[in-house]
């Protein structure tokens, strides 16, 4: 298994893959449900145009030539720190437990580091508890809660 960083051009290469994981992580998500994976392959149209700009940071996980999992972050204002987003990470089911998302979180930290960026943030869904387990024993911590209450629409 090898990481490398992700070009416009690579993503362009596995777009159909990585829009796969997207559509996965995100139709997992408490409140996106009716999210299609047509979205999911616009959404990573989005991620090659920002590294056509160099606005985003992105390293991809292969294994000969098959993508495996990836994450794709950028630099945001938050507040009043400059932070690294972490927008999306996903490996792949068979591939989890050995380490290589810990590796991905690494290189997003270097890069951020580079950059002289001294944050790096991110969000979790509260019903996954692997997902905040991984991040938490990766050193991340609870910075915010985010609160949501579906509010049931008059049948008329």
């Amino acid at each position: 298994m090898r990481t490398e960083a992700l070009t416009a051009e690579t993503v362009r290469k596995y777009r159909g893959e990585i829009a796969r994981f997207y559509f996965d992580n995100i139709s997992s998500c408490s409140c996106m449900s009716h999210y299609t994976f047509g979205e999911a392959y616009e959404k990573i149209g989005d991620f090659i145009r920002y590294l056509d700009a160099g606005e985003a940071i992105g390293y991809g996980l292969f294994e000969k030539a098959e993508i495996c999992g990836y994450i794709w972050a950028y630099p945001h204002q938050f507040r009043e720190e400059k932070r690294v987003y972490v927008n999306e990470i996903r490996i792949r089911e068979d591939c989890r437990g050995q380490g290589y998302g810990k590796e991905l979180l690494r290189l997003v930290e270097e890069r951020a580091k580079e950059m002289g960026i001294n944050a790096v943030y991110l969000h979790a869904e509260a019903n996954n508890p692997s997902a905040v387990g991984f991040y938490h024993a990766n050193g991340y911590e609870e910075e915010r809660v985010q609160f949501r209450k579906e509010i049931a629409q008059d049948q008329k």
